[in-house]
């Protein structure tokens, strides 16, 4: 009976950790989940987002925008943050941008990409910490295909904060006159970008994301 009620209790307390679990990613109303590193390293790790996903529209639809943004400027240096597993950094390449950094704060990741893309340059660095980047104005665009979508959907206090705080890093190091093209869910953020950017445009398209779900997608462009 001793024995029983040992079983019955580590069942109970290895169920109490799993409820744990789900509350902390997925039961939480706030979704905070979304803005944290240890989510993002996990979901990685055990290849839910397989080989390569895409938020927020396809490489292919939202490509007119980017080339839009860029023109010819070949030399241009150019920062997606927020990287993830998504092609875009290989499609820029592709294009003739040879000065691309790609960057994201999952070590996991970035490893995974680094390996997959040994030609290609990624860089593990929180976007939201101030001096993250690296030297004031140093880049000519941004390009952002969901990254502050994760932070500020997170609909929390301290989401929204590092969400800011990501938005005032990216306006740090882009040069007088760097655009900043945000892929948005939306749009959510847009009066933090408006109160940190001298420009923001923005339109609505529709299209398929990854998963074959159709969205309605917020391209906000974004002027220093």
């Amino acid at each position: 009976m001793h024995c029983y009620g040992d079983l019955c209790g580590s069942i109970s307390q290895l169920r109490d950790a799993f409820r744990r679990r789900i509350a902390l990613f997925r039961g939480d109303s706030s979704r905070s989940w979304l803005g944290r590193k240890e989510y993002w390293d996990a979901a990685y790790a055990s290849g839910r987002y397989k080989q390569s996903y895409e938020w927020n529209q396809t490489c292919e639809t939202i490509w007119p925008y980017v080339t839009q943004m860029l023109g010819t400027r070949l030399d241009s240096a150019v920062l997606h943050v927020g990287c993830g597993n998504s092609q875009l950094g290989r499609l820029l390449h592709n294009a003739g941008f040879q000065h691309v950094v790609n960057v994201d704060y999952s070590e996991v990741v970035i490893a995974m990409m680094q390996q997959k893309e040994p030609s290609l340059c990624f860089i593990c660095a929180d976007c939201a910490e101030p001096g993250a980047l690296g030297s004031a104005e140093c880049y000519d665009f941004a390009l952002d295909k969901g990254a502050i979508d994760s932070l500020f959907e997170s609909n929390c206090e301290l989401m929204w904060e590092r969400g800011s705080s990501m938005i005032r890093e990216v306006h740090r190091v882009l040069r007088p006159g760097g655009q900043y093209l945000v892929i948005s869910n939306g749009g959510i953020g847009r009066e933090v970008l408006e109160a940190t950017f001298a420009q923001v445009e923005s339109e609505e398209i529709e299209g398929y994301a990854c998963d074959l779900y159709y969205k309605l997608i917020t391209i906000l462009r974004c002027t220093k």
